[in-house]
């Protein structure tokens, strides 16, 4: 059985750099680190692939070729192939144009289980998972929270939908977009394996492979207008310790009552 997992590096939210005139994020000159959601789904497929041997595990990205090093220690981790997908005419590209083009590389692949993000720390549209199952004729979900079981004929998933929990079966393949409240664990290389030479488990995909109309790549490709970009920012919440005792209780109970809980 085969997991392809697609996975997006974007820029550090502590550490990228913005020009404001151009309302868009210097990709080149930011930071870039593996996606949350993304790397939820990475260290399910390889704790699966630990349990068993057999399982297949294809590491998928579309981005700057700079991110090469990223996904080839992803292989040194323990996936059996990484394939880089980038090109210049995909330039602008948005999720729409992104989604044809991972669904026109999926096509040609063989796959039981197909894993990415629900949402990203620069775009939280939503869109890839959706889109990509709706151009592969295959189902999806979003919003995983947690994979029960998976077989060659279903998938048993939990996935939370405007605080609530749903378990749901859904056949295979499949499309599932999980989120990082999923909480696993990726790990980092060994140190043996720091320097392995993977390069034959490592591909470059460019538009030449894929052959894609550029009407319907790049910003051609692009339906999507946005008038402005905003630029979240993290802010550090104060926390607060409290003793099991009558006043530690008091406490919470002022501050629920506050947040409106109570």
């Amino acid at each position: 059985m085969k997991i392809i997992c697609l996975i997006k590096y974007v820029p550090d939210t502590d550490q990228f750099e913005y020009d404001y005139k151009t309302d868009k994020i210097n990709r080149e000159k930011s930071k870039l680190i593996l996606n949350p959601d993304d790397r939820n789904a990475i260290a399910w497929a390889l704790q699966k692939k630990k349990q068993d041997p057999s399982i297949e595990v294809e590491i998928v990205s579309m981005g700057p070729s700079k991110v090469e090093k990223e996904l080839k220690d992803l292989i040194r981790l323990g996936a059996d192939r990484a394939a880089l997908i980038s090109d210049r005419q995909f330039a602008g590209s948005d999720s729409l144009a992104t989604s044809v083009i991972l669904a026109s590389y999926l096509s040609q692949q063989n796959y039981d289980l197909i894993l990415t993000g629900t949402h990203t720390l620069d775009g939280g549209t939503g869109h890839i998972g959706p889109q990509v199952a709706e151009l592969l004729a295959v189902d999806q979900y979003s919003n995983i929270i947690g994979i029960e079981e998976w077989t060659n004929g279903y998938t048993i998933v939990k996935a939370k939908q405007e605080e609530r929990i749903f378990r749901l079966k859904i056949p295979t393949p499949c499309v599932l977009s999980v989120t990082h409240q999923m909480n696993l664990r990726l790990g980092f290389v060994r140190y043996e394996n720091i320097d392995k030479n993977v390069d034959a488990q490592f591909s470059l995909v460019t538009n030449e492979d894929l052959q894609l109309s550029l009407d319907a790549i790049g910003r051609k490709g692009s339906p999507t207008k946005v008038i402005k970009n905003v630029v979240a920012k993290r802010t550090k919440e104060m926390t607060q310790q409290v003793s099991v005792d009558d006043e530690g209780i008091e406490t919470v109970v002022q501050f629920l009552k506050e947040k409106g809980y109570l």
